[in-house]
């Protein structure tokens, strides 16, 4: 356990890992690649971050997830207050890697390398609101146990927290994904639509052509054709390309929407 002297005009920072190899390389690249981070703390267990992160009041903390004693989140649970952003420092599966994508909290993989570390640094300084670090946490959380029931979107604004279930419609915009959701409301969120597909992939969204992701258990209504034509919850009328209408299918096939009612039912 350390705390050093903090210099002017930089970035208290706190390290939490229990394996010397990486602590020594990670502190070694901060030092060496990030010279606005000031290191003044280093913990190697949960028990030791609670002594420590209160005291060196942080602005950003590199975290593993596993500990000795706990995991990130008993240390995080069992503080009076989380003030400061997160870097988890992972040897998470690509699997896994799908939970910090939904929770917009930011992550490197082990082994570290000084290219990662500085993107991860530059994305710290790029934060407009920190407010919702713990409602991020709370889905992190969730999310690494396979509950994906909210995620948080970058928007012009700020982060913003949304349930899945809210979410009618993704539109692309360019490099930009425009979500329409049931409250009458969008949301211009600053990741692709391709990002999107591969985010919410297995969890009731289905690409339905290269400018649309939907919610499939909004669909109200499929008129057939070539493609075809989808109806949305919010009256939305939107095509079905040719290159996506089987793969559209199976998923109506295996929701739980009537399709003989659909497919003869004919759209006003």
């Amino acid at each position: 356990m350390e705390l050093n002297p903090l210099p002017p005009s930089s970035i208290r920072t706190v390290i939490v890992e229990d394996e010397p190899k990486s602590l020594l390389t990670l502190t070694s690249l901060l030092e060496r690649y990030c010279t606005e981070v000031n290191l003044v703390g280093t913990a190697k267990s949960v028990s030791e971050g609670l002594q420590v992160l209160p005291s060196a009041h942080p602005d950003l903390v590199f975290m593993d997830i596993a500990m000795p004693d706990g995991n990130a989140f008993d240390l995080i649970n069992r503080l009076d207050r989380v003030d400061f952003e997160i870097i988890f420092v992972t040897a998470y599966n690509e699997y896994a890697l799908k939970a910090f994508e939904f929770s917009a909290l930011h992550y490197i993989l082990k082994p570290v390398n000084y290219e990662d570390l500085q993107a991860a640094v530059h994305r710290y300084l790029q934060i407009t609101s920190r407010q919702s670090i713990n409602s991020r946490l709370e889905i992190l959380n969730q999310s690494l146990q396979n509950k994906y029931l909210k995620i948080s979107l970058p928007t012009q604004e700020g982060l913003v927290i949304t349930e899945l279930k809210e979410i009618i419609r993704i539109e692309a915009d360019s490099n930009y994904s425009r979500f329409y959701l049931k409250n009458g409301t969008s949301l211009m969120v600053s990741k692709s639509l391709n990002q999107f597909e591969e985010i919410l992939s297995g969890l009731g969204f289905i690409r339905i052509h290269n400018t649309h992701i939907i919610n499939i258990d909004l669909v109200r209504k499929y008129q057939k054709g070539r493609g075809g034509m989808v109806f949305l919850e919010d009256g939305t009328r939107l095509p079905v390309s040719i290159g996506r209408k089987e793969m559209f299918l199976s998923h109506l096939h295996g929701n739980s929407i009537n399709m003989n009612d659909m497919h003869n039912h004919t759209p006003k």
